[in-house]
């Protein structure tokens, strides 16, 4: 296909005008039309731009894509490898940037020129914003969740670098798009964030990743399955919140603590086990005491931070929807009056502090 049918096929399928392609290139719209009808070729020096604008490779262009493959690759990694082996490490960069230019939806080069560029410490806002342009044009147009990713963590990590205020807050950016599981957001952090609020994000992450490993243990719990199966989850459950509270005062993470003693207990009254069912009960009238002294209250887990993030139920209105669902289990009855109890005082005490 001619270069001029290329082009209009190009802008026609992103449903561009000319005048639209000729602002981003910085010409005429009378330029493309003449480009367009063959009375004119664009100069070589926009080619690279062309390119980036229609998301495609300057080979594509001419239909040269076949030809331009596995040899041009050898050819290209020979001369890498030269370079290092010179360590002009300002030639390895050029040399990856104008691989990229020709080829800028070849996205699996991305993460190699960045990487260089920190390993390297290239650090001057020149390169780190030719690594902006890139990471940009990345995040709109390529479709690989991996290794946009890829780039997301790297730029953050050399956004870092910079003492430009405006870079820095760009890391923040691509932090922030990076996914917090499959990608360990969290082990980044450190990159974009000062040491106080870094260190407070580590204490929230430790008590969500328990929050979110205590629910996936209980999920594995089936209505069909064996009392003893149940027991033996709900008590590992209960053993990760054990480890991080500390047995002292948790609010709203208290909630979740205690409804598993209270399954617990439900469960030993069930195989006949009074007495061990008893234990779990006083283990939550522990808990709630110390909801009602103040000195308790602050009393806190040095590995828990997110008990006062915000929340639409107070822990104590969950702690009381607590006991009264074990005031209505059939398994509890025996314990009914101690619990109406607490309840009671559980209750006065919140209504008169208010």
């Amino acid at each position: 296909m001619e270069l001029k049918n290329k082009l209009k096929e190009l802008r026609t399928a992103r449903n561009m005008t000319q005048e639209a392609v000729a602002e981003q290139l910085g010409v005429s719209s009378q330029t493309v039309s003449k480009w367009e009808r063959g009375l004119l070729s664009p100069d070589i020096s926009l080619l690279p731009k062309i390119a980036l604008l229609f998301k495609c490779s300057i080979d594509s262009l001419f239909d040269m894509e076949l030809s331009w493959g596995p040899e041009h690759r050898r050819e290209f990694e020979a001369q890498i490898h030269a370079l290092h082996a010179q360590k002009d490490w300002e030639g390895v960069y050029r040399a990856w940037v104008r691989e990229i230019e020709l080829n800028p939806d070849c996205y699996v080069n991305y993460p190699d020129v960045m990487l260089h560029v920190l390993r390297k410490k290239l650090f001057g806002k020149e390169y780190i914003e030719k690594m902006i342009s890139l990471a940009d044009h990345a995040e709109k147009y390529c479709t690989n969740d991996d290794i946009r990713n890829e780039i997301f963590r790297i730029m953050l990590q050399l956004c870092s670098e910079s003492k430009d205020p405006t870079i820095k807050e760009k890391g923040k950016y691509y932090y922030k798009k990076l996914p917090s599981l499959r990608h360990s957001r969290e082990v980044y952090a450190k990159f974009v964030m000062d040491r106080e609020e870094y260190h407070a994000q580590i204490l929230q992450n430790i008590i969500y990743e328990i929050d979110r490993a205590e629910c996936g243990v209980r999920q594995l719990i089936t209505p069909d399955m064996p009392l003893e199966e149940k027991l033996f989850y709900y008590q590992k459950a209960a053993a990760l919140y054990e480890v991080v509270l500390d047995s002292k005062y948790a609010g709203l993470y208290d909630t979740q603590l205690l409804s598993d003693y209270a399954n617990i207990a439900s469960i030993y009254v069930q195989l006949g086990n009074v007495e061990v069912a008893k234990k779990y009960i006083n283990c939550i009238f522990e808990v709630l005491e110390k909801h009602m002294v103040e000195a308790e209250r602050k009393n806190k887990s040095k590995l828990l931070y997110a008990t006062t993030m915000p929340n639409s139920t107070s822990a104590e209105e969950l702690c009381k929807n607590l006991l009264q669902n074990m005031l209505n289990s059939a398994e509890l009855a025996q314990f009914q009056e101690k619990i109406s109890k607490m309840l009671e005082r559980y209750t006065e005490y919140f209504s008169h502090n208010e």
